[in-house]
């Protein structure tokens, strides 16, 4: 039989070719309950079963809002944030936190690929996001932005890190305060250019951290770390992302890391 993959990501169809010797579940960003995916399945069943990646846990990555919650009550380092209930009350913290932070951005909870995100520098950004928006405020997220020169995509699960790239803006890049595909460029971890902190192993266990608090099994994790001159650079973990885009290389190292995960799974 071959592994179920249930996700509207479009870059793991190849995933759906992995053998497997039971039933196994791959949710890469969906939460539909095993129920409606395996509808004929007794609940008794002792046909084993291994799902990777729950329900919950595939909800929690896509809502920033719940994931940042997550992270806080985790102690984990991410950026500061709040919400807020409506625009005007919106417009005091905003007005409040400027001084605080000088930079403001703010995230749709479902944004992607740098859509539904904005940068706010002064109160007039403010109110020009106010208007563009058309979904509710109180979906939005607003989080210190850092000027960290560095950023990392960190695929992990429990054991640690299988595979990371680092993302760089294009030199023509005319949007440069956030990094997607539209203007970054990805680096192997066997480019100079990669140049992994001395604090590599500290940054990773955060992350599988981060995990851990979602309740995740295997996802990825955009992390902001200083420039490169500082010996213990400080770092922010982002967001989480259960249905990471895959490149070539990261779809064989996920191929790799689910075939491990399914083999060392005991059926008891």
């Amino acid at each position: 039989m071959k592994l179920i993959v249930r996700s509207k990501n479009t870059s793991c169809k190849d995933l759906r070719n992995i053998e497997t010797p039971f039933r196994v579940i791959y949710r890469m960003g969906s939460n539909t309950p095993t129920s409606e995916i395996l509808p004929r399945r007794r609940p008794n069943s002792r046909k084993p079963l291994l799902e990777i990646n729950s329900p919950k846990s595939c909800t929690l990555s896509n809502d920033k809002i719940k994931m940042k919650r997550r992270f806080t009550h985790a102690k984990l380092p991410t950026a500061e944030w709040f919400t807020v209930k409506d625009s005007i009350s919106g417009r005091q913290k905003v007005t409040y936190w400027l001084t605080k932070w000088r930079s403001i951005i703010v995230k749709h909870k479902h944004s992607s690929k740098g859509n539904g995100i904005y940068l706010i520098e002064n109160i007039g950004d403010y109110d020009n996001f106010v208007q563009r928006i058309e979904r509710p405020i109180v979906e939005y997220v607003f989080e210190r932005y850092y000027t960290y020169s560095r950023e990392y995509r960190i695929h992990v699960t429990e054991e640690g890190c299988f595979f990371a790239n680092r993302k760089m803006l294009r030199e023509d890049a005319e949007v440069r305060w956030h990094r997607h595909d539209s203007n970054s460029v990805w680096i192997l971890e066997n480019n100079e250019l990669f140049n992994k902190p001395n604090n590599w192993d500290e940054i990773v266990k955060s992350c599988v951290n981060a995990l851990k608090s979602l309740g995740l099994d295997i996802a990825a994790f955009d992390v902001k770390v200083q420039k490169s001159d500082v010996e213990n650079p400080k770092w922010i973990i982002l967001e989480s992302n259960s249905a990471p885009s895959l490149g070539d290389v990261t779809k064989e190292k996920y191929k790799e890391k689910l075939t491990e995960i399914i083999n060392n799974f005991i059926v008891i």
